[in-house]
């Protein structure tokens, strides 16, 4: 043994090699390199190892598979948006917002200005939004009935800590008046109003004139009575305003707003309140639209009127312009006011006998119901004169009425005897007049629906605007080819299109463009009325395309009429091309006038077969019928007639137009702050 160990060492010293032990009592003979003059040092990067180093035991050798780590959608959505935080130059001040909204607004465009709040406001440029905004976009959902984005709006405004204003809660009643749906707006409107109740919110002025305008339009009229009393229990002073909000209301109750309109003028006559241009103008649409109501109503009215007779006689205000010259009427006189006094029976219809009553001093109205069981209608009777267009009858608008030539009531058919009974139109003018209101020239617009259906009575109304020197609008001259065109005057109705014409090149050269004249689309559909023929039809559609005005299914409506109450099939196969060349959408009236005219076609058919007879009319109907059953498939009546949500407009962005767009965007400036440094001030001394 110590033999073996003497030759180990004799061989491990010649060859000059160094024993490396490793790991399993297993090593290595490597050569050892020659000795250098300067030492090197071990270190990891020098060391070779076998195996991983940082395995331990035989276990750690089972591969290991690592799963992968799941992110929460939160964390990612936080990390984006602090990564893509916008600069502070990027941002815009309120008021830049809020002028970029504005200019959407003015041009329709309600969903682009909501992006500017939704988008760019709380996404790109994170800036925190103000009650301004809101009431901005409020207003403008509210202008086009837009009802649930208006409240989506303020309920978002809440949950923002933002407080809302009167002007947000005026905002929101105006988008219940406009809502499309007036059942839907009148939920909205009372909720709202529980709203403030409960929250004890106190309306200011303007919130309770539009809560009287948006209850008495959704047609909840006694809420709308309701609300004046509160304001009067509060001491609120009733002005002007409010009884015009009062006067709208009423307009919606068909049956006996009028008799609502003038016991709320009274009213303001009798608080001294001056009527101004927007009074006399809804008291016109009220005698236009509106009626007396039943028996009941007209007991109700004179029982009322009865009641402030002696306080109105008592007064002898200046304001009232009481004429102390003439002796105010007696106690026999005024016993003519109760139903038991000289009333006149007249049956003018068949079957419907309408019961004339009197009306009081400060109070009277006037009705032009057309036959029904228990309704009344109105009018006064002098003893000269029986017909109610003399000039004599009283005006119950006036502050003083003459009631001593009055001895009973005839009833009333027409607008033209309710517009008498309000002064017709010489003692209307007067009347705006007495009160230093000018007449414009909508009042006359309304007028001329109200006055007599003859050409001397509108030649009376335009002699009238000129000695004002007024200059008619566009939608006077409308109403004028309308007037003519329903009474079947169809040449007078061109003739006036005439006078647009010649008014339109002498109002060119006037400097302001307000009062040039220029024909509208408008014009064209009441023109529609007039063309009997195919060939006017045709000249009319090619006048248009001259004007760049595009035909509209209403017009072709208008045209189709004429062609089927003719059964004129060429005419109506014309109608029906054009409907198919320009794409436009059939409504309900247009194709319930194709539909009635088809099955008259075929019970006048069935009478020719029955007698076996091949007229014309039967080969012609054969033609349109075929050609009808081809239009139906091309035109695609199904999704035509489809119920289109009206709000769905607001709900996608504008579409393009063909012709050139003129809308633009004025971006506002952005101004940068610049760093300046304080440099002292040094003076030079010479």
């Amino acid at each position: 043994m110590a033999l073996r160990c003497l030759n180990l060492v004799k061989n491990i010293s010649r060859n000059k090699t160094i024993i490396s032990f490793v790991r399993h009592n297993s090593f290595n003979i490597t050569e050892k390199e020659p000795t250098s003059a300067t030492k090197t040092f071990k270190t990891e990067n020098n060391v070779t190892y076998l195996e991983d180093p940082d395995t331990f035991g035989t276990i750690s050798k089972i591969p290991i598979i690592k799963d992968k780590v799941i992110e929460d959608e939160g964390d990612i959505q936080e990390e984006n948006f602090q990564s893509s935080r916008p600069l502070k130059s990027q941002q815009l001040t309120i008021k830049q917002y809020s002028d970029i909204i504005k200019q959407y607004v003015q041009n329709k465009r309600i969903k682009e200005a909501l992006d500017v709040l939704e988008v760019r406001m709380l996404k790109e440029d994170r800036v925190k939004p103000e009650n301004y905004i809101y009431n901005i976009l409020i207003g403008a959902c509210a202008e086009v009935g837009y009802t649930k984005r208006a409240f989506k709006l303020y309920n978002d405004m809440k949950k923002r800590a933002l407080k809302p204003t009167g002007d947000t809660y005026t905002c929101l009643f105006e988008a219940c008046m406009n809502s499309p749906w007036k059942e839907n707006g009148l939920k909205y409107a009372r909720n709202l109003r529980n709203l403030m109740i409960e929250k004890g919110i106190e309306p200011n002025l303007t919130n309770y004139n539009v809560m009287i305008k948006a209850f008495g339009r959704c047609g909840d009229l006694p809420m709308a009575f309701k609300i004046v009393d509160e304001m009067i229990s509060k001491k609120i002073k009733i002005r002007v305003h409010t009884f015009n909000h009062l006067l709208h209301a009423c307009i919606t109750d068909k049956e006996s707003g009028l008799r609502h309109a003038l016991i709320v003028w009274r009213k303001m006559l009798t608080l001294r309140e001056k009527p101004n241009i927007y009074s006399f103008n809804l008291i016109l649409k009220c005698v236009k639209e509106c009626n007396l109501g039943c028996k009941e109503d007209i007991q109700e009215l004179i029982n009322i009127i009865q009641a402030t007779i002696p306080q109105a006689n008592n007064k002898s205000n200046k304001p009232l312009h009481i004429d102390s010259s003439k002796e105010k009427p007696s106690k026999d006189e005024i016993k003519l006011l109760s139903p038991s006094s000289d009333i006149k029976l007249q049956n003018t219809y068949d079957q419907s006998a309408n019961e004339l009553l009197s009306i009081p001093l400060n109070e009277e109205q006037d009705n032009t119901r057309q036959t029904k069981e228990n309704s009344i209608t109105l009018r006064f009777v002098t003893q000269n004169t029986p017909s109610i267009t003399n000039q004599s009858v009283p005006n119950l608008l006036s502050q003083t009425l003459q009631l001593e030539q009055v001895y009973g009531l005839q009833e009333v058919n027409t607008v033209q005897d309710k517009f008498a009974i309000v002064g017709g139109q010489d003692d209307f003018l007067e009347q705006m007049t007495f009160y230093s209101v000018k007449p414009d020239i909508k009042i006359f617009t309304q007028m001329l629906e109200v006055i007599e259906n003859n050409i001397e009575a509108e030649n009376k109304v335009l002699c009238t605007i000129k000695s004002m020197k007024l200059l008619p609008d566009i939608e006077f001259y409308n109403m004028l080819i309308k007037k003519r065109c329903l009474r079947l005057h169809y040449d007078n109705a061109f003739a006036v299109k005439e006078i647009i014409e010649k008014e339109s090149k002498r109002r060119n050269r006037l400097p302001n463009k307000k009062h040039r004249l220029k024909v509208n689309i408008m014009t064209y559909g009441i023109l529609a009325m007039a063309c009997k023929t195919k060939e006017d039809g045709e000249k009319l559609l090619n006048e248009m395309k001259e004007k760049q005005l595009k035909v509209n299914i209403q017009i072709l409506g208008t045209l189709l009429r004429h062609g089927t109450a003719n059964f004129k099939f060429g005419y109506i196969l014309y109608v029906m091309d054009i409907v198919k060349q320009e794409n436009l959408k059939p409504n309900d009236i247009f194709m319930k006038h194709i539909e009635l005219f088809n099955e008259k076609c075929e019970v006048i058919v069935k009478k020719y077969k029955q007698k076996q007879n091949n007229s014309v009319f039967v080969s012609a109907y054969n033609g349109f019928s075929k050609s009808y059953s081809k239009w139906l498939t091309e035109v695609n009546i199904e999704d035509t007639l489809k119920i289109e949500d009206p709000w769905k407009q607001f709900q996608e962005p504008h579409p393009e137009t063909v012709q050139r767009e003129t809308f633009k965007i004025d971006e506002p400036k952005k101004f940068y702050k610049r760093n300046r440094k304080f440099v002292p001030l040094i003076v030079k001394v010479n």
